[in-house]
């Protein structure tokens, strides 16, 4: 059965313009609608994305919606409603978002909360960073409807536990011109540090790039290696090591002066050796 979302607006007493409350729950709703599409998009999946209404909570503006059931995975559409907590959490005390680089950096987030998710049907999802900007708008345009001192909760219908809307996040680009620049693939081998592992789960990796300093995160999608690294069959990883590895991943060239290149997609396709006690020693810069 599908998750069921809770989105509930907490107004000022005797509200003025009180048609804006209700058109920024209008706007929530159909930005939990475009933040969906991406995530079935991202996930593969060929279906549209649709929201329905279950029911509105009496004496507040509360609204309670789920996917349409039938059109989605169950596990699929629960994963996408955890995702609506995860961006909220990620927004949460930040003042705006503008440059693509910080798009990136909240896609990666999302893409990496939906690897943990442990259904075997899960692919690794690859979220458009376009889509994703034109979603984020419209969380934006919902928020400025609100009044300084009015809340927006959400939670499952069924739970206590709620997460807070940022209200006072705005989101400063155009969707229309982000995005424009160049994107090739890598795949190929390459050697690096590891500067935080996955102990448990399927979360991303942070890795530094032996070769070129590129610093990114990446799923390792060799899941023999990782299972043996999780389970005390593979020696821990330590600062001075260094993995070589068959990686993948997409690099991102903005137009010129549009902001720097970054690494995004970034996949351990296959662990081929780790180096022990090799790195650092011909390093002129140390490794922060």
């Amino acid at each position: 059965m599908s998750e069921t979302l809770k989105i509930k607006i907490d107004f000022a007493e005797k509200r003025q313009r009180p048609a804006e409350v209700f058109q920024a729950m209008s706007g929530y709703i159909e930005a939990y609608q475009a933040l969906g599409q991406v995530l079935v998009n991202a996930l593969g999946d060929p279906e549209d994305f649709a929201l329905q209404l279950e029911c509105v909570e009496a004496g507040s503006v509360a609204s309670f919606i789920k996917a349409v059931p039938g059109r989605l995975k169950g596990w699929m559409s629960s994963a996408i409603i955890e995702s609506g907590f995860t961006l909220a959490d990620a927004l949460s005390g930040v003042e705006s978002t503008a440059t693509e680089g910080e798009v990136d950096a909240i896609a990666s987030v999302l893409e990496n909360e939906l690897t943990k998710n442990d259904n075997p049907q899960m692919i690794h999802p690859k979220i458009d960073r376009k889509e994703l900007a034109f979603a984020l708008q419209k969380f934006s345009e919902a928020n400025k409807k609100l009044l300084p001192d009015e809340t927006v909760l959400t939670s499952l219908a069924d739970t206590e536990n709620v997460t807070p809307i940022n209200t006072h996040w705005r989101f400063n680009a155009n969707p229309k011109n982000m995005f424009l620049g160049i994107t090739t693939s890598f795949n190929g081998s390459d050697r690096l540090y590891v500067r935080a592992p996955v102990n448990i789960g399927k979360g991303a990796w942070s890795m530094v790039s032996v070769t070129t300093g590129s610093r990114y995160n990446a799923n390792i999608i060799d899941i023999k290696w990782l299972d043996d690294y999780q389970n005390g069959l593979v020696r821990a990883i330590g600062p001075k090591d260094v993995m070589e590895a068959e990686v993948s991943f997409q690099l991102y060239t903005p137009p010129p002066g549009q902001g720097k290149p970054y690494i995004s997609n970034a996949k351990i396709v296959k662990i081929i050796d780790i180096h022990r006690n090799v790195g650092l020693q011909h390093e002129t810069i140390p490794l922060l």
